[in-house]
């Protein structure tokens, strides 16, 4: 998702429209994001130094949870802005050279009626986007990326120097342009290269005048901005454009969408990870059905070698000394007249000795090794189950629950105790004591099914589809059909339904859920159930009025 400069200006007047004068609350960090709470209000405001989705967004509780749980780590410069920034008051936005370079300016109080100035900077361009601190001397306290002098030869970003921003777009500003020049309007500085293609264009096809539009830009209120998607692009201007798509009202909702492509990428990065391992597991797994087939057939060989044994000393005087091979007929009629090689440098006794060997060799228990191979074979299914349940996963914490239950598989650890082992499982927990449970893999189901549901609570699946097992926890309380309706959408939501409009689903009460035997984990059968179609969706416009 790209934008320029123009939705920067659109997210400084937003900042100050819903900020100004605000103090910072407490601030939340990952790898290459934090998040800004200002007076303990439900949204956050969320900057990105990432360099594919850098900006800035307002965000929900249940994104910044999402953000926090699937972060690797967190970024150090987070106790900077504690140390420098938590507790001081929002001055104000401004944009640093009509550029997609945002700078905040708090003001915190030292005590005795003093108060010093800071300054947040983010940098929103692309591969070299960085976030930093500056003191009111405009020098630099503490920066996301240190920028040496051997990396960047016009700048270095380093805590100690004095700030430069990046080298600004050389052109004249919008005040000045006219439609007299309106070939040239990419020279501009203030508006993005795309937009201003996309500009000159409209321009030419329907005649219309963006003239004052484009000199008023900078002066314009956000009231007066219009968000706009444009294909990929990003954009806040005064007038609807033809083919663009509105956004949200305000530049910094409209922007989300730079959340949901990290999330998106994020997703992608560890559904790979996911792939590889299980790609990992299943070769291990037909390794091992390999061997044990080759196993397999020695075993039924064994018998055959072990008679070739007892028919050579039972005759070894018809054996001619120095012989390749000799053919005997047998008392079994399941072997009838037999060939048998022989290794002309041994007696008869000791080539018989040597099939006695070979077969005591590979003497097995064969129903035990049928046994192994079957389970192998469900190992397999199971493996491939997973994967398309994974790829089902919308939710990005999903995968990373997911994924952190894999990786500590291969790690075998060492990180967990066998007892205190848990399956990968989501949770919501609802107004009135109602909790509602959902399985995210095979495991996952049977836990929260086996383990955590109590024989009266009751148990959701989406109806000859493979997909997760949901509880819906009533603790002796009476159900109601919106928590029925949640459930069941949950259930659809988690299945190979999800992209249906409608699907049914069937639940009963858990007691009636019994495991298959000789079944992989969360293969059941299941009696005494209700129907009921609903939508998979669903249970994002309930959980609101649930929780």
């Amino acid at each position: 998702m790209r934008y320029g400069p123009e939705l920067a200006l659109g997210w400084t007047l937003d900042i100050n429209e819903r900020y100004k004068g605000k103090k910072l609350f407490r601030c939340e960090a990952g790898r290459e994001w934090l998040a800004l709470q200002f007076s303990q209000n439900n949204n956050w405001l969320w900057l990105s130094w990432d360099s594919q989705s850098c900006g800035m967004a307002v965000i929900n509780k249940r994104e910044l949870d999402i953000l926090k749980e699937i972060r690797a780590k967190t970024h150090p410069i987070l106790g900077a802005i504690k140390s420098h920034l938590v507790g001081g008051f929002l001055v104000q936005a401004f944009q640093i050279n009509r550029d997609r370079v945002i700078a905040i300016e708090f003001s915190r109080p030292l005590g005795a009626g003093v108060n010093v100035s800071r300054f947040l900077v983010l940098e929103a361009t692309g591969r070299q986007a960085n976030l930093i601190i500056l003191d009111d001397k405009q020098k630099i306290i503490e920066v996301a990326k240190h920028v040496h002098p051997e990396i960047n030869r016009y700048r270095s970003v380093l805590p100690g120097l004095f700030y430069t921003p990046p080298p600004p777009f050389e052109g004249p500003d919008l005040e000045t342009f006219s439609k007299d020049d309106l070939a040239n309007i990419a020279r501009y500085r203030g508006i993005g290269q795309p937009f201003a293609k996309f500009l000159l264009k409209e321009w030419e096809l329907q005649n219309l005048d963006f003239e004052p539009y484009l000199k008023g830009l900078y002066s314009a209120t956000l009231q007066e901005l219009i968000c706009q998607e444009i294909d990929d692009y990003l954009t806040a201007f005064p007038v609807p454009l033809s083919g663009s798509r509105r956004g949200s009202a305000f530049p910094l909702e409209s922007s989300k969408k730079l959340l949901d492509q990290y999330f998106e990428r994020e997703k992608h990065k560890m559904r790979e990870q996911i792939y590889k391992i299980l790609d990992a597991k299943r070769h291990r797994i037909i390794d091992k059905i390999k061997g044990l087939s080759a196993l397999l057939s020695k075993v039924e060989e064994a018998e055959k070698w072990s008679h070739y044994g007892t028919l050579l000393i039972s005759y070894a005087h018809k054996v001619k000394d120095r012989a390749p091979f000799v053919c005997l007929k047998s008392w079994d009629e399941r072997y009838g007249r037999v060939e048998i090689k022989l290794d002309p440098r041994l007696s008869p006794i000791e080539n018989a000795k040597k099939y006695f060997k070979l077969a005591k060799k590979y003497q097995r228990n064969e129903e035990k090794l049928l046994k192994e191979m079957g389970e192998l074979k469900n190992a397999l299914n199971e493996l491939d189950e997973y994967r398309e349940f994974v790829s089902m996963l919308n939710d990005v914490s999903d995968v990373k629950r997911i994924l952190d239950d894999l990786s500590s598989d291969v790690r075998g650890d060492g990180g967990r105790k066998r007892g205190d082992y848990v399956p990968p499982y989501k949770r919501f927990d609802l107004k009135d004591g109602f909790i509602v449970y959902v399985g995210l893999n095979a495991k996952g189901n049977r836990y929260v099914t086996f383990k955590i549901a109590s024989p009266e609570d009751l148990w959701f699946h989406a109806k000859e589809v493979a997909g997760a097992h949901v509880i819906l926890k009533l603790s002796g309380k009476p159900t109601n059909e919106k928590l029925i309706d949640f459930a069941a959408s949950l259930a659809a939501y988690y299945s190979k339904a999800k992209e249906a409009s409608y699907h049914v689903v069937d639940y009963t009460q858990r007691k009636h859920v019994k495991a298959l035997p000789k079944a992989g984990p969360g293969h059941v059968t299941y009696s005494d159930f209700s129907s009921t179609r609903v939508s998979p969706g669903l249970w994002l416009e309930l959980l609101e009025e649930l929780r």
